[in-house]
């Protein structure tokens, strides 16, 4: 009987069909696809120049410029030095970033200090947590919200030209950037164990040591170490404009169009920039 033979044949397993996606998201994505649109349209971008003989001609004279190559003009000295410089830059300016970024983080957090939070359960108003809140915040916002360029000439004008402010400007902006993700790291974390620990009738150091911490401190490494790649490429544009470093000698050398210097100069970011990945990498894998 057919219906007996089908009773006792395995069923196929039913694949889980994939939920619809929201219409929120659906609306972004329209949006997103007109603005992408509306921005081509509104900048009309003329095609035609990249094909043109202008830049046959650049490709051409840069190719001239660069071959044969003259080794005997390169000054490995001078180059492990402004390597040296550059390194010395970006190390400087992730470490203030870093330790700034941890230490603003906290007051940046909704779920710690303000009314309701972790470490003020009962409170309902206070003006100076909230106050708090918002300085800290805004200053967040201000110190990402300016480049490091514009900081670089911001201290330049204050201090003398060097390493140092341009390390100062670097790691402005970058605490900028890391105290705004250490912050949501904090709001992220997981409650009920921290709300344990307070139930237990533990000091707010001791949860802050013991609960918080250990749940962060690792994060907050991380995102340090991935910073501290993008701080040394960003050494290059504070040079530009007398940092120091790797970028000073770029400037020097596009000033008097030496394509070859040029090269070498960025062929020794590349190298740095490896190797700063490849350490930074290694470090973070060793967190996990």
């Amino acid at each position: 009987c057919p219906r007996i033979i089908q009773s006792f044949s395995p069923r196929s397993p039913r694949l889980p069909v994939p939920p619809s996606p929201p219409l929120f998201l659906l609306s972004c994505s329209a949006v997103f696809l007109l603005l992408t649109l509306f921005c081509f349209w509104y900048i009309n971008p003329n095609w035609n120049k990249l094909r043109s003989r202008e830049i046959g001609l650049f490709f051409q004279t840069a190719s001239t410029a660069l071959f044969p190559f003259r080794w005997e003009d390169i000054n490995p000295t001078t180059l492990l030095h402004l390597c040296g410089q550059t390194l010395s830059m970006s190390i400087i300016a992730i470490a203030l970033a870093g330790l700034g970024g941890i230490l603003l983080s906290f007051p940046a957090t909704r779920n710690l200090f303000l009314p309701s939070g972790l470490f003020a359960p009962h409170r309902q108003n206070s003006p100076i947590a909230y106050l708090a809140f918002t300085l800290t915040r805004l200053l967040l916002l201000l110190f990402r919200a300016i480049p490091a360029p514009i900081w670089a000439i911001v201290v330049l004008f204050v201090c003398f030209p060097g390493i140092l402010p341009g390390a100062i400007a670097l790691g402005i902006h970058n605490l900028g950037i890391l105290g705004r993700l250490m912050a949501e790291v904090n709001e992220n974390l997981p409650q009920s164990p921290l709300k344990a620990l307070k139930a237990q009738g533990t000091p707010a150091s001791l949860v802050f040591l013991y609960g918080i911490l250990p749940l962060t401190f690792s994060r907050f490494l991380a995102y340090i170490l991935y910073r501290w790649e993008v701080c040394l490429r960003e050494t290059i544009i504070v040079g530009y404009v007398g940092a120091g470093g790797l970028g000073r000698l770029l400037l020097e050398q596009r000033s008097s169009l030496d394509a070859q210097g040029i090269l070498i100069t960025l062929s020794c970011l590349i190298a740095l920039t490896f190797a700063v990945d490849l350490t930074s990498g290694l470090m973070r894998r060793s967190l996990r």
